[in-house]
């Protein structure tokens, strides 16, 4: 599995796409048990998608610290993990934009 994500920050970004339920945890503390940028790779596509989906901006920067990069044209954040491989989450722009 590692293969797979090795050099492909799109397939790892699209597994943090946070959706509308966003709205609804906009007010929650981080959740607990939230993984690490380094543990996703490990954890799989599906189940890093499950862990990272509708979660707003301010928990996972909460939980990892400030990005080593951001988007361009997309609401997202660049994490650059110590393996080398990059994760990058997008966020839904809509709970931003009242």
């Amino acid at each position: 599995m590692r293969a797979f994500f090795r050099g492909r920050t799109p397939p790892a970004a699209a597994l943090a796409a946070v959706t509308a339920a966003a709205i609804l945890l906009a007010g929650s503390p981080a959740p607990a048990g939230l993984p690490g940028p380094e543990e996703l790779p490990i954890m799989g596509w599906e189940a890093a998608e499950a862990a990272l989906l509708g979660l707003p901006r301010k928990d996972i920067l909460n939980a990892w610290g400030e990005p080593d990069g951001s988007l361009s044209g997309f609401f997202g954040d660049i994490y650059q993990l110590e393996s080398g491989m990059c994760i990058t989450v997008y966020y839904d722009p809509e709970p931003m934009n009242p």
